[in-house]
Order: C-alpha cells, then sequence, then structure tokens
C-alpha cells in the first residue's frame, strides 16, 4: 500500500519529471562536482595557513579564519552528501515508464487487460490451484516468494508467513472476519469453526468453514439458479461479477489486485474446493486437499491439517473484502 500512495504521490507531481526540473538536477550535479575538489584544497590550506601565522595573527583575525574554515568544512560535508543523493534520481526514467504503462493500461478490457499481463495471472492461479488465495496481507513481493517456494516443494514457508510472529496474520484474519458475521446462521458457523480450529479438531473446522464459504459465495455472486458447481466456479460463473467491477476500477493498482491476483487465486481455489474433476466418487481415490463433496458427504477418510484450515480462513476473509455484500443488501 505505501508504495502505490509512493508512485500516486509521484502522478500527483508531474513537475519532478519535466525536462526543466532534469536539467536543474544535472546543473547542481555538475556545480557539486566542480565545487567539492576547489572547496578541500581551501580547507587544507586554511589549515596550514592557521598552523603558520596562529601565534602572529589578532585573535579576532584568527576567529574570522576559524569561521571560515568551518563554513568551508560544513560546505565540503554537504557537497558529499549531494553525491548519495543525486544519483537517485537516475531512477526517474524507471518511474516515468512504469507511470506511463500504468496510464495506458488503464483504458484495456478486462481480457486485454489480464492477457497483456498474463504472466502474474498465471502465477496468482497457480497458487489459487494449490490452496492459497492472494489476499490483502499479500503484496507482490510475497506472491513471487509464494510461487517460488511452490516450485522448488517447500509450500511450509507460506504457512510460516501466516504463523510468524504468534499468528499474527492468523489472527488478524479473525478480527476481521468475527466484525462481519453479525447474521446467526454465519456468526453460529464461524465461532463452531473457530472454536474447533483452537482445539485442534481441524476435520470440523473445515467442515464449518467450507458450509460457511460455499453460503456466503452464493449470497455475494448470487449465481443463477440450479447452475452446477463446475460453472459457478469458473471464469465464466464470476463474469458478470468482475464486468463490474473492473467498469468501476479506474486505477491501474487496483486492477492489478482484483484481476491479475485474486480472482485469478479466488476462482482456482473454489474450483479446487467444490469441483471434483479427476477425483470424483466412483473413481475411488481421495484428493490429497480439501474437497466439498467428499468432506460433507462422510468420504473423506484422510487427517485434515491445520493449514488447511489456514488456507479455509484466508480465501474467506478474501471472499468478504472482495466481494462486499451489497448484492445480499440489495437482495434482502
Amino acid at each position: 500500500r505505501r508504495k502505490r500512495n509512493e508512485v500516486i504521490c509521484l502522478e500527483n507531481n508531474n513537475w519532478i519529471f519535466s525536462d526543466e526540473y532534469k536539467k536543474m538536477i544535472e546543473n547542481m550535479n555538475q556545480i557539486k562536482k566542480n565545487l567539492s575538489p576547489i572547496f578541500d584544497t581551501l580547507c587544507r590550506n586554511n589549515l596550514q595557513l592557521n598552523s603558520i601565522l596562529k601565534t602572529n595573527i589578532s585573535p579576532e583575525k584568527l576567529n574570522a579564519i576559524t569561521g571560515f574554515k568551518n563554513q568551508m568544512v560544513d560546505f565540503t560535508r554537504f557537497s558529499k552528501q549531494l553525491s548519495g543523493v543525486f544519483p537517485s534520481f537516475q531512477l526517474s526514467e524507471e518511474v516515468k515508464e512504469f507511470i506511463r504503462e500504468a496510464k495506458e493500461s488503464e483504458s484495456l478490457s478486462e481480457e486485454e487487460f489480464e492477457k497483456k499481463y498474463g504472466s502474474e495471472f498465471e502465477v496468482c492461479k497457480t497458487l489459487g490451484e494449490h490452496g492459497w488465495v492472494v489476499s490483502g496481507h499479500s503484496n507482490p513481493r510475497y506472491i513471487k516468494n509464494w510461487y517460488k517456494e511452490l516450485i522448488e516443494g517447500e509450500p511450509d514457508k507460506i504457512v510460516c508467513f501466516f504463523e510468524e510472529d504468534d499468528d499474527r496474520v492468523i489472527k488478524n484474519i479473525m478480527d476481521t472476519l468475527e466484525s462481519k458475521y453479525n447474521d446467526p446462521v454465519n456468526r453460529n458457523y464461524y465461532s463452531r469453526g473457530i472454536k474447533a480450529f483452537q482445539d485442534d479438531d481441524y476435520m470440523t473446522c473445515a467442515m464449518y468453514l467450507v458450509g460457511l464459504l460455499e453460503a456466503r459465495v452464493n449470497a455475494l455472486v448470487q449465481f443463477p439458479l440450479n447452475t452446477k458447481y463446475r460453472e459457478k466456479f469458473s471464469d465464466k460463473g464470476f463474469a458478470d461479477v468482475k464486468q463490474e467491477q473492473f467498469a468501476d476500477s479506474s486505477s491501474f493498482f487496483t486492477k492489478r489486485y482484483y484481476f491479475l491476483d485474486v480472482y485469478p487465486s479466488l476462482i482456482a481455489f473454489l474450483n479446487r474446493l467444490f469441483v471434483d474433476g479427476e477425483y470424483a466418487f466412483e473413481k475411488g481415490i481421495e484428493p490429497p486437499y480439501i474437497n466439498r463433496n467428499w468432506l460433507l458427504h462422510g468420504k473423506c477418510c484422510r487427517e485434515i491439517e491445520r493449514f488447511e484450515c489456514i488456507q479455509l480462513l484466508n480465501a474467506l476473509e478474501t471472499i468478504e473484502n472482495v466481494l462486499g455484500n451489497e448484492k445480499e443488501i440489495e437482495s434482502q
């Protein structure tokens, strides 16, 4: 978020990138380079003059020379400090290019936008296929690291992100969800799920959270009646919601967050959770992750682990934050 504010600030201060400003910086930098050696020499000569004439000069003039020497030292120090500051302005061209690209992207359609940044889209989709929804707790650096840890076979490092600092992120998610569930039915399922989570009863926790998650997605997206799971939890099922949200989003950052990061990972996660795919009952092979039908139809034999409930909580919070409750309020 801070990164986004910095770039917005730069957008609102286009004078920073004007040719006049750039020329001014170049001139100041050149002056600094030309003056620094001169003042270094003056300071050294002044020190020598002070030592030579110290016994033959009046106190008043000695004080004046000493003051002048101190000013030269201060100016030289300031000149050296400028050497560390001015190189940072060399990045202005990169920042300007980024702003230029962001502005151009804001005129693209949803399909064009997702296609242009297809690599980020696919990375986040892959995260969702492995149970991790990109949320407000993520940022581009975390997303990149999560993907790297997945392909290197170290998914436990993603879990550590949520559990570090005494479960800081998990507690934050719980606090957010606690504040959203005032309805007695939602609160009942959520509170029972959290109690089971805190009691290390992860299968019971998963059953309550999956039931709540399904109810919340149905309420917020409002799919057409009799829509099958395979159609619901797909790009087609979310097409209307995405189209409306894309039309209301003018910022490059908002579009990037929703349509390159959140929706690809969320839809992939929901598809894995609710659609049997290759793990149909008839085949008799249980998926190695939580699947709604296997879990709620009494077919689940494997041990549900803590990190899987963390995945459900993370997805549930993202659903509440991204989909909001406007459609639910309208229908009521």
